[in-house]
């Protein structure tokens, strides 16, 4: 039942409640007390939430559209000694007046959430509970699931969306906001994607799957993600595919709950997070892209991912809208896709789960042998993680109807001298380099020493990693400060083989950017997770820094050339990073200039 405004606020008496109405078509109502900024139903409890980020969240849900939800926002309290999530005072924020929606709200307040690692225990009289938010806010992972805990006894049907927030270039979680809808259909990539804008506009932001990427865990992974990137692009812009995507198993390290009932489960979930991805030529897939980077994927949800597990290939010649994402909205026929698992001779036995997606297509029997054809050019070590080599006769089970067929059949001869003769040229076959060969190297960049040695610059890369090399001696590694803390420091003596003897004298943190800045004779450093380095993120942190007005200045930044190269968007920071790695940097030196102002 909808209410108007002045019975919705009664239901919360004697509470007086704030509130701002929807700016537009789909914006909420947002809710505040004037006690906000303070919890007040316990002398023993901690001051908190500061104002500053009641305005922000207010702000952000303010932002937020969708049809209908509610949401509100979790943040952490202490109370008696323990660290608990709280809805007590903190904003909230509902699409439609409904009934249902206000008592929920007036039940969260009743509960608090767990969150103090050395106190997971459930209290007996059930008040302060674990999973939910408090599990989001653990893990500093976004989430979609099924309603939790006390919400199955008001509807079983409602689903739960968990966003935690943190502040930009900051890496502490400061709350969860909870979105709440009913089970129908909701296109959730597409709303997860529109309210991290909202987030970020307000002046927060929000956690990205790239930081559990185990890169120093697993050898060669980091150089095979480079190999895959290339093969990516080659392999969309060959046959026209809209999206390409990589996925990788990951099992949660924390062993906190899994499960939104109000039993401590600590049962740990298989997921699948997004390795890598490319988008070509069908930007109405941007959403899906990019909610890869937001959350992970349960292994099981979709037939797409449990490749992962028994190895199958999957093809799915008509893929349906669902809550996920319309699959089929302004195509004149749905998409297809096809999933199939690999592995890598450099990374043993680690599985990747491609993916692939085109809106296209002829035969399709044709068109899938040609994609494994460029695929099998690009990635020679790659192979099936069955055991069987990309080209031979395969089976693929077809989503519709359960069926199966088989590709490559009596092509074995064929598809070899086809490779063989191939004009497409990813990567070179591989090829034995010495340490001495590679040493002789040292101080070019990596560009100029691949082409020295006539190989590609994956080959030439994962070659040194090989010999344990830990980072490129590039043409500026010699003027480095030998006091940075990010920097490898060099011997330069030469022994009688001509080789540079280098020593690692620090903790490189791959996942980190360090960053120096210089404007007219100011100077300014600062680190980044490289999950948060978007252009809009450097640019806002340097004018802060620095004290310069929006759209006073521009930046540059050296690459590996030594060029000083002008930075304008998140494409070209993404050049700017793979550009400090080429060189052997970790450093990314930038510069801030004026822009000119009109007239």
């Amino acid at each position: 039942m909808i209410l108007d405004i002045s019975e919705f606020l009664q239901i919360f008496s004697p509470i007086s409640l704030h509130h701002s109405e929807p700016g537009c078509y789909n914006n909420p109502w947002v809710f505040w007390s004037e006690s906000e900024g303070c919890e007040n139903n316990s002398s023993s409890a901690d001051l908190g939430t500061p104002p500053m980020i009641h305005e922000k969240i207010k702000s952000a849900l303010s932002n937020t559209h969708c049809w209908c939800f509610f949401a509100q926002f979790w943040a952490p309290v202490t109370i008696d000694s323990r660290r608990l999530l709280s809805t007590s005072d903190q904003p909230f924020a509902i699409t439609h007046l409904y009934n249902n929606f206000a008592q929920y709200r007036l039940l969260s307040e009743k509960y608090k959430y767990n969150i103090d690692a050395n106190k997971l225990h459930i209290e007996p009289d059930h008040i302060i509970l674990s999973g939910g938010p408090a599990t989001a806010f653990r893990n500093c992972r976004a989430s979609i699931d099924k309603a939790h805990g006390f919400l199955l006894e008001m509807n079983d049907k409602l689903i739960s969306v968990m966003v935690p927030i943190c502040f930009a270039f900051k890496s502490n979680c400061i709350g969860v906001l909870e979105f709440l809808f009913n089970d129908s259909e909701y296109k959730l990539a597409s709303f997860l994607v529109y309210t991290v804008e909202a987030i970020k506009k307000a002046g927060l932001d929000v956690f990205y799957v790239q930081h559990l990427i185990p890169y120093k865990a697993i050898s060669g992974l980091e150089v095979t993600k480079d190999e895959i990137e290339e093969a990516l692009k080659v392999v969309c812009e060959t046959h026209n595919l809209a999206l390409a995507q990589v996925w990788i198993p990951y099992e949660d390290k924390y062993n906190v709950p899994f499960s939104y009932s109000l039993k401590d489960s600590k049962t740990k979930r298989l997921l699948a997070i997004k390795l890598t991805g490319y988008l070509y030529a069908v930007t109405n897939f941007e959403k899906y892209l990019r909610f890869g980077d937001l959350t992970p994927r349960a292994i099981e949800e979709e037939l797409l991912l449990v490749t992962l597990q028994d190895y199958k290939p999957r093809y799915i010649s008509k893929l349906h809208s669902n809550k996920l994402i319309g699959w089929d909205f302004g195509f004149p026929s749905p998409p297809r896709a096809l999933a199939i698992c690999l592995r890598s001779n450099d990374t043993g036995d680690f599985n990747y789960a491609f993916e692939f997606i085109w809106t296209k297509h002829s035969n399709y029997k044709i068109f899938l042998e040609a994609i494994l054809l460029t695929l099998k050019r690009c990635l020679p070590r790659f192979k099936f993680a069955s055991g069987t080599e990309i080209g031979d006769e395969l089976h693929i089970h077809n989503k519709v109807g359960g069926t199966k067929f088989k590709i490559f059949q009596g092509k074995r001869s064929m598809v070899v001298d086809d490779i063989a003769h191939s004009e497409v040229k990813c990567k070179t076959t591989p090829i034995v380099l010495p340490r001495e060969v590679i040493e002789k190297q040292f101080g070019k960049t990596m560009n100029d020493a691949a082409k020295d040695l006539n190989v590609s610059l994956s080959t030439f890369k994962r070659k040194f990693k090989e010999l344990d090399i830990p980072e490129w001696p590039g043409p500026n590694f010699m003027k480095r400060n030998i006091n940075d803390s990010s920097v490898i420091q060099m011997n330069t003596n030469e022994e009688d083989n001509g080789a540079i003897e280098y020593t690692s004298t620090v903790n490189l943190n791959k996942n980190e950017l360090t960053i120096k800045a210089e404007y007219e004779d100011d100077m300014i450093k600062f680190n980044l997770p490289i999950s948060q380095a978007t252009f809009v993120n450097i640019k806002k942190e340097m004018g802060k820094k620095l004290e310069l007005g929006d759209k006073t200045y521009k930046l540059k930044y050296l690459d590996e050339d030594g060029d000083w190269i002008t930075l304008k968007s998140d494409e070209e920071m993404t050049d700017c990073i793979k550009s400090s790695r080429k060189s052997g940097r970790i450093v990314i030196r930038m510069r801030v200039l004026p822009s000119p102002q009109p007239i």
